[in-house]
């Protein structure tokens, strides 16, 4: 029963995301390797938009380490729980609190033991720069202490780069890209814990900043983005990106047809805002202005339209019934949805 319940779940979240995005590009799935325990390490941009997107665009049902407080009710636990999502304590939730870590890495550790997937954030919190932050050793503690319990246990990881076009503006594109496998064994040594750690991390950032749009200098981090975004670089891209970066190269400016770019999104953002005008006003007016961190905007917006959105469709269905039969009415809710679905497609096109 749980099996069908998380299966039908995973199917809604995915079509979920498919309506929300304007394009998911998926890169290396090949790289994941079946029947064994896997870490998938990954930077951490968009909130919870990231696990989704994994979890959803993976050939593995990975349980995911997410940050507690968003554990607030017993019914966001139970539905949280479900989702084979494990709280994780973090100094700000109480120095008290991070007691509590012992209990859940020791659990994560068993969990590969019995040859389960893993997801991770390994920089330990969220930000919109692109750029890859310095990884905590928090993961290295649950590998290495499934291999103190099980020293023949044959742990990968899969390093994971997340990519968006434009992390908090609806709507988005974004990018998966799954890098080769990283054997844990071969940096583990158990009379060298700590040089162990500092092998594996150097690796592994090393591996997510190639899979990621990367831009090591903070001084100049604005400047760069602004060059970046004039010359209309694919960030789903970051290969291609990193290599201009690199390069210290000055990308060309792009402004060819940008007049009649700008008419295109203009058109469809004003047809999707007909077509929407009652669920644009309650996010705008009630539910944005109560987002306070830029990183949450997009998970917002993306749960704001998965709660909402069924029951707007259910009063449209119910107020044209008043007046037309049951085909005339479906046929008008679903040409009214196919439509939405492809103006968020041509919308981050034009």
């Amino acid at each position: 029963m749980r099996r069908i319940g998380y299966l039908v779940i995973w199917v809604w979240m995915r079509l979920a995301l498919t309506f929300y995005f304007s394009k998911i590009k998926i890169e290396g799935l090949h790289n994941v390797p079946s029947g064994k325990p896997i870490m998938f390490l990954a930077n951490h941009q968009n909130a919870l938009l990231d696990a989704l997107l994994i979890a959803t665009h993976c050939s593995r049902k990975p349980y995911f380490l997410t940050r507690s407080d968003v554990f607030k009710t017993v019914l966001l636990k139970v539905f949280f729980e479900f989702l084979q999502m494990i709280p994780v304590y973090r100094i700000r939730d109480g120095k008290d609190s991070l007691a509590g870590n012992n209990a859940i890495f020791k659990r994560c550790s068993e969990l590969l033991q019995g040859g389960e997937a893993i997801l991770v954030f390994p920089e330990g919190n969220h930000s919109l720069k692109r750029r890859v932050r310095p990884l905590s050793k928090g993961f290295t503690r649950i590998l290495f202490l499934a291999l103190e319990n099980n020293p023949s246990l044959d742990i990968g990881i899969v390093p994971i780069g997340v990519n968006y076009a434009n992390a908090a503006k609806f709507p988005d594109k974004a990018a998966l890209h799954y890098g080769k496998e990283i054997r844990v064994q071969e940096y583990f040594d158990k009379e060298d814990l700590s040089g162990s750690a500092s092998r594996l991390k150097s690796e592994v950032y090393h591996h997510i900043r190639k899979l990621t749009t990367h831009i090591e200098e903070e001084a100049g981090y604005e400047d760069t983005v602004r060059k970046l975004d004039n010359a209309k670089v694919d960030y789903l891209d970051p290969v291609k990106v990193n290599l201009i970066l690199e390069k210290g190269a000055s990308p060309e400016h792009k402004a060819i047809g940008k007049e009649k770019v700008e008419l295109k999104k203009y058109i469809f953002r004003g047809v999707f805002f007909i077509l929407n005008f009652p669920m644009i006003i309650l996010w705008s007016k009630f539910i944005k202005p109560k987002v306070s961190e830029p990183e949450f905007l997009s998970t917002t917006r993306f749960m704001f339209a998965l709660l909402f959105y069924p029951f707007f469709y259910l009063l449209m269905i119910l107020g044209v019934l008043t007046f037309l039969n049951w085909p005339a009415t479906l046929t008008i809710c679903i040409a009214h949805l196919t439509l939405n679905v492809v103006l968020v497609k041509l919308w981050r096109e034009g």
